[in-house]
């Protein structure tokens, strides 16, 4: 390759620097937006085990149960981030009782704080990698791992066997998300390698 071109390369080396820097950008403000329309549940185990773990989801399913009544007519996320403060004794009580009933007694802490949460699938959307606000509920030790969704909309409550979003969940994320973040969520923010595409470019020209 000629060293015209070897200038050239590098140019659009660092151009596709640039762009991959203001795309980043623009994809961590659009998350950050759509975590403003959400708040999450994490419900943490005690611990990796067998018992522990299955207990964590049957915890997570009479929170869920509880939840979906109080947060029905919530249609708004600041209506829901109220609705779930209120019940955070309730939720801790719920949880215990059902953690006694099934022989052990580990103690049950709900906060709603803010969560670092890896990209995931719900049906038919993707949530970005990113902080969200979460209802966290920690059992025992909280050492095992987590079981996420979402819990406002409610997209906790997908249908079990085909995984669907239920609609009336994605009108209100409709609503209240641009389109552009509404079809992101969609999508799963499908990315443009430009870097690679930029290397392919150049590659072409030292054939």
């Amino acid at each position: 390759m000629s060293k015209k071109w070897i200038g050239i390369a590098m140019m659009l080396a660092l151009c596709g620097c640039v762009l991959g820097n203001v795309r980043n950008g623009k994809q961590k403000q659009m998350q950050q937006d759509i975590a403003k329309e959400v708040i999450r549940l994490h419900v943490v185990a005690n611990s990796d085990t067998e018992v522990d773990q299955q207990l964590k989801l049957e915890v997570k399913e009479e929170v869920v149960t509880l939840l979906r009544e109080k947060m029905k007519q919530d249609d708004t996320v600041e209506k829901a981030e109220n609705t779930l403060r209120q019940q955070l004794p309730q939720i801790e009580e719920t949880a215990t009782a059902y953690i006694q009933k099934k022989g052990y007694d580990y103690e049950v802490k709900a906060e709603l704080g803010n969560c670092y949460f890896p990209i995931k699938e719900y049906g038919d959307m993707t949530f970005p990698a990113g902080e969200y606000k979460a209802l966290k509920v920690n059992i025992g030790k909280s050492e095992g791992k987590n079981w996420w969704c979402v819990m406002y909309p409610t997209l906790c409550f997908v249908d079990s066997t085909y995984q669907i979003v239920p609609e009336e969940s994605k009108e209100k994320l409709k609503k209240n998300l641009t389109e552009e973040e509404y079809q992101a969520l969609l999508t799963g923010g499908e990315d443009v390698e430009y870097g690679l595409k930029i290397v392919d470019w150049i590659k072409g020209f030292g054939k």
